[in-house]
């Protein structure tokens, strides 16, 4: 399991797939409710967040629309764990999911501090000293940078006119060189 949780939070339930309208169950062996994360569980304050759900979903092949559908049904936070190596969640109703190397942490004194710590590790964001809305405004800046350049690298193959390759790799100059500035700050 890539996540430690103590005894006292842990569940350890198989929920029952019909209780899902999935267009596809066959697809989905098994769904499990690991842990509960409240106050009650692991003793923590609680201010926005009553309580997060650690969930583990087995699928032969990653679908994100199962994990919506799930998450349609249950309408607390939830850490999804899909096949013991992918960390899903949702935070201001974005979808952020990574395949985790190693294990997740659960840390902070409250349950809203929990849940913003589990999405800072899905993103790779060490510091937490900033306001995690913050920090995903810019992880989604750094993204749309990301797909602008590639965007640009495509251009640039297909283009044949050398003025026009050097004008849109100066465009991806600049936006390599803002993608640099907020990969300092995230």
């Amino acid at each position: 399991m890539i996540l430690d949780i103590p005894n006292s939070a842990i569940i350890n339930r198989i929920i029952p797939k019909d209780r899902f309208n999935f267009k596809n169950p066959t697809s989905i062996e098994r769904i499990r409710w690991i842990a509960k994360l409240s106050t009650i569980t692991i003793n923590v304050l609680s201010n926005n967040v009553s309580e997060v759900e650690v969930i583990s979903v087995d699928l032969p092949d990653f679908d994100i629309n199962v994990i919506k559908e799930i998450k349609d049904k249950i309408p607390q936070e939830i850490l999804f764990i899909v096949n013991e190596d992918i960390a899903v969640m949702e935070y201001n109703k974005q979808i952020f999911c990574k395949k985790i190397d190693s294990k997740l942490y659960i840390t902070g004194i409250s349950t809203d501090d929990i849940r913003d710590n589990f999405v800072r590790q899905i993103l790779g964001i060490g510091d937490t000293s900033v306001p995690l809305t913050n920090q995903i405004n810019k992880y989604n800046k750094w993204k749309q940078l990301n797909k602008n350049i590639t965007d640009i690298n495509n251009k640039i193959k297909k283009s044949t006119q050398l003025n026009k390759k050097q004008e849109l790799a100066r465009k991806r100059y600049v936006l390599e060189q803002s993608k640099i500035k907020i990969e300092g700050e995230l």
